[in-house]
């Protein structure tokens, strides 16, 4: 996985290989849970890439909308980037039982999670937004970064006052893995508009 940021402040992260992605599930909260065919969808072939910006919109490559003249790049709403105080979980990876292999060397700007010591359990990559402050009460106190766990390993890097955590984990939920990789990209979902 790697991440960079923008020249305008935002941050993306990403994966160095290639997949099918499609909008498999959208849960509005105004709407409840909306899945094709009711929920119009655009498979896009490529590199997965997340960009959140500094307004507070979250996006995916994948498109969606509620009809065919609305479908736009799935995008969620959430706070803006410099009014992340307290952890905030910003997206969610389930990951299957086995990953694409990458050949090369990590570069400086990869996140590298070890899960040698991981337990023969399904995983989750959980990545999460903070003031350094906060990261600092955090690992003072010992405590897990997300209470489901049962085991965890912890990358994070700093941006100003931010810090960006990733954890690589084992959740007590979690007893199956799925058959693909699925992003929970967490959000007000943010509806495509008619062209004028």
């Amino acid at each position: 996985m790697w991440a960079n940021v923008g020249p305008d402040g935002s941050i993306m992260i990403g994966f160095p290989f290639k997949g099918k992605q499609q909008v498999v599930s959208v849960i509005d909260e105004k709407l409840g849970e909306l899945r094709p065919p009711t929920l119009i969808t655009e498979d896009i072939i490529g590199r997965f890439k997340i960009s959140f910006h500094p307004s507070g919109q979250f996006k995916l490559l994948a498109k969606m909308g509620r009809t065919a003249d609305e479908i736009d790049r799935l995008t969620v709403e959430g706070p803006r980037l410099a009014d992340i105080n307290a952890p905030r979980r910003m997206v969610e990876f389930c990951l299957p039982k086995k990953l694409p292999l990458i050949i090369g060397q990590p570069t400086d700007r990869d996140i590298v999670l070890d899960a040698t010591s991981a337990p023969d359990r399904p995983l989750r990559c959980t990545v999460s937004c903070m003031s350094i402050m906060n990261l600092d009460e955090h690992i003072a106190k010992g405590s897990k970064f997300v209470d489901t766990s049962v085991w965890e390993c912890v990358h994070a890097l700093s941006i100003g006052n931010q810090t960006w955590v990733w954890t690589l984990r084992a959740s007590r939920n979690d007893n199956n893995y799925p058959d693909r990789f699925f992003i929970m990209l967490i959000g007000n979902v943010k509806w495509g508009q008619l062209s004028p």
